[in-house]
């Protein structure tokens, strides 16, 4: 049987201050502006993340096709079989 550990005092919050917030929004800032600067390395990202969009569209379309040809084909098939 193991001995019940004592209770633990709550931990002391840090009062947030102003100053803190203010140097948190500055940090933020210069990643934003990070960020911003190598958006304008790459001449139109939407341009490309609408062509991955719609490349990834034409072959969800192809995937259904295809499936929609192997089902009817196995279907065929199976009657077929199944009549002899």
């Amino acid at each position: 049987m193991t001995t019940p550990q004592p209770p633990q005092a709550p931990l002391a919050a840090a009062p947030v201050t102003i100053l803190d917030v203010f140097t948190k929004q500055v940090e933020m800032g210069a990643q934003l502006a990070v960020i911003h600067e190598q958006l304008k390395a790459i001449p139109d990202h939407e341009a490309r993340i609408r062509v991955l969009e719609a490349s990834r569209s034409k072959m969800m379309g192809a995937a259904a096709a295809v499936a929609a040809l192997v089902s009817a084909g196995g279907t065929w098939i199976g009657v077929v079989v199944t009549r002899h």
